[in-house]
């Protein structure tokens, strides 16, 4: 219900009471990631704009932003499959410490911001009924009210945009196919490991996923100038697709990406605190990067299958696991929502939950480090391509 997936608390999880290495613990995190984005989305999906009449989810922000986001991960799965334990948890821990940092910050900011909207609205009641200002209904509710043009564009943008989403799944196809083709470990697929031909395969999706998303920001901010020339009553929180945004906040995703394949979190995680960052309000920031990550944690689990790091039989338990917990955890924070009309205990909740996610994965590393030190375990870069023997 925070965004972020959980990968923070499962991973730590996974590796302190599982008893599972960073090897599979994580696997196994991105596919109970996975079946949380699930129940996740089937609420949220449901869910509409505070402000105005539109979805939840900014399909907009997801379209231009999470196929880069994809690119991040195919990196971050090849990190975790060569990556030491002690690395990955160190990477973690930092990660996540400076995560929780910022996003306290922005919690404290957003309670502070509706406190004294909630002390104007008292104010307000207190007024003589001559002497009240009405805040007046977004024009989105009305349509046919608005100046020619206007009018289908608030239409438009109240219902789900389909073509945002065919666009993140042509990415999420486009990697997959390449996966297929590369193969797990040892390139079991149509070229050897370690060849040209496999490293070609890797390395091919970012072009053409690269134009994907260069066609989707000329779109954007083609419509953003067409608004602001025929007057659009844009909202708070609402991102300006500018020529320059367009490039520059889908970069943003590309760290969230790599740690979501290498590190086991969720990309929420990282991705949550870089929309509030942004601008975008909890609510909408929450539920886009929530989308985002089922397209995220669908990718790696996949990639971690043709990897041959994750079997099916656990993928499948793990993902009804995530599925369950998603719904039970989206049905209390609703109802918080509706009942107190206040967000900032979203930030607020994101934020405690990295912050245990911090104690709980330091704690499983340095657990998991000493034993393996114990045990003369390699704790060096572990070969991508198994070494074969000579038969000769």
């Amino acid at each position: 219900p925070s965004g972020i997936g959980g990968g923070g608390i499962l991973v730590p999880m996974y590796l302190a009471i599982g008893k599972f290495s960073p090897r599979h613990g994580i696997p196994l995190s991105k596919a109970t990631i996975f079946g949380g984005a699930v129940t996740n989305n089937y609420f949220n999906v449901q869910k509409r704009h505070p402000a105005c009449n539109r979805p939840m989810i900014d399909y907009d922000i997801c379209m231009v932003m999470e196929p880069v986001l994809l690119l991040g991960t195919i990196m971050g799965v090849f990190f975790n499959a060569i990556s030491p334990g002690w690395l990955i948890t160190l990477l973690l821990v930092f990660t996540l410490t400076y995560t929780t940092y910022r996003t306290t910050l922005k919690a404290f900011e957003t309670y502070a911001k509706e406190m004294k909207m909630e002390r104007e609205e008292e104010e307000q009641r207190l007024l003589p009924a001559g002497s009240k200002h009405n805040k007046s209904q977004h024009i989105s509710y009305t349509p046919a009210l608005a100046p020619p043009g206007l009018k289908e564009i608030y239409e438009e943008e109240s219902r789900i945009k389909w073509r945002s989403i065919m666009v993140l799944c042509a990415a999420w196809a486009i990697i997959a196919f390449f996966s297929i083709l590369k193969g797990g470990e040892g390139g079991s697929g149509v070229v050897e490991c370690g060849s040209w031909g496999y490293w070609l395969l890797v390395f091919a999706p970012i072009p053409l996923v690269g134009a994907i998303v260069w066609n989707a920001g000329n779109e954007l901010a083609d419509r953003h100038e067409e608004k602001e020339r025929l007057g659009f009553e844009f909202v708070e929180g609402d991102l300006m697709w500018t020529r320059s945004n367009v490039r520059i906040y889908p970069l943003y995703t590309i760290t969230a990406g790599f740690a979501a394949g290498a590190l086991g979190i969720a990309a929420g995680t990282i991705l949550g605190p870089i929309l509030l960052e942004m601008g975008l309000g909890p609510l909408v920031g929450t539920a886009s990067s929530g989308f985002m990550v089922i397209f995220t944690a669908s990718s790696t689990t996949f990639q971690f299958l043709v990897m041959g790091q994750l079997q099916i039989d656990y993928a499948l338990f793990f993902c009804f696991i995530g599925f369950m917990g998603g719904a039970i955890g989206n049905t209390g924070v609703g109802y918080l929502v509706k009942k107190y009309k206040k967000t900032w205990f979203i930030v607020a909740l994101l934020s405690a939950v990295l912050a245990l996610s911090t104690f709980l994965m330091g704690y499983a590393g340095y657990e998991r480090g000493m034993v393996g030190l114990a045990h003369g375990k390699n704790q060096g870069i572990r070969p991508l391509c198994p070494m074969k023997l000579n038969p000769n």
